[in-house]
């Protein structure tokens, strides 16, 4: 004879299953379902299985119980005994735990295949993601991972779209039905030549810049607004000496003496260029990494969408 039903923890009812009593997960599926339906035929019903098949079941069941009777008449219909209430709480218990441990192993069997799409500006696609997506396929070999470049209306776009799946965007994302994780934020600068008649200055208004050459993001950059932005609040409409290059060529080209250009501090890497400070405008980007609110989001996309909220949040 088993210990008090309701008295035993899950692992005591857990070690004790194993140890003395034959007993199989169908079981304690047929006896839930049973009791759910205070019902034999009704349950029978939900299980597919003939009502005297089922009826057998509990009885063997009790049998492996030590005896103990689970149900009693009640009428056309059954109910708990004070034992079968107790065994109902465990028997849901390990039942719970195996589901999730199934849940668990095809989430698993989703993630040894599959093909994720990431879209991401320059500045981070250059300096963020290669590092943090290599991290990623050592821990995923099979899934197949693809990257695409944008700025942040042609990224959202995109992912609604379905062209790319996760998408790295400078917040306020106007786009509905995405879900946004903030990543990190960071204050805007200007750069140019280090042989620049401001280069010695540690802050410097944006109207000082009134008369400066600039270099341009294409159209549909953030970044190209953001400074067109300023631009306007400085009074003053700027001279442009180059407009639609991409990260990589206005650091080359300021770096030469072309002209000045507003960058993300993540954007600098081993240029020799001067680095000027806004003094009189918050000029900044937050970024997001951005998912469709969808839930049937593929097992792959939702792996690598929390790997990268993570290792992005450190990174910044």
């Amino acid at each position: 004879m088993p210990p008090a039903l309701a008295t035993m923890s899950m692992e005591h009812v857990a070690g004790w299953l194993y140890k003395g009593v034959n007993m199989e997960l169908r079981h304690l599926r047929y006896f839930e379902a049973v009791a759910r339906h205070q019902h034999v035929s009704r349950a029978a019903a939900e299980l597919t299985i003939a009502q005297p098949a089922l009826s057998k079941q509990i009885r063997e069941l009790e049998k492996e119980l030590g005896g103990i009777a689970l149900f009693e008449r009640a009428g056309r219909s059954i109910r708990l005994t004070d034992a079968g209430d107790a065994f109902l709480v465990r028997a849901r218990a390990i039942l719970a735990l195996v589901d999730a441990a199934r849940d668990e192993m095809h989430e698993r069997l989703g993630m040894r295949s599959g093909r994720v799409t990431v879209g991401a500006p320059p500045t981070v696609g250059v300096r963020l993601l290669p590092e943090v997506l290599a991290a990623f396929h050592a821990h995923y070999p099979q899934v197949e991972l693809r990257v695409r470049e944008g700025g942040t209306q042609a990224l959202s776009t995109m992912l609604f779209n379905g062209e790319i799946d996760l998408a790295v965007v400078t917040l306020p994302a106007t786009q509905r039905g995405l879900r946004l994780t903030p990543l990190f934020t960071e204050q805007l600068v200007i750069v140019a030549a280090r042989d620049h008649p401001l280069a010695g200055c540690t802050q410097i208004p944006f109207a000082a810049l009134a008369d400066e050459p600039f270099l341009l993001y294409p159209p549909g950059y953030e970044m190209r607004d953001v400074t067109l932005a300023a631009c306007r609040r400085a009074g003053f409409t700027p001279r442009v000496v180059l407009d639609g290059g991409d990260m990589d060529m206005l650091l080359r080209l300021a770096e030469a003496g072309l002209g000045i250009t507003l960058i993300a501090p993540l954007a600098l890497g081993g240029e020799r260029l001067a680095v000027l400070p806004i003094a009189d405008q918050q000029l900044q980007r937050t970024m997001a990494l951005a998912m469709r609110d969808d839930p049937a989001i593929a097992p792959a996309t939702r792996e690598l969408h929390e790997f990268l909220a993570q290792r992005l949040r450190r990174s910044a």
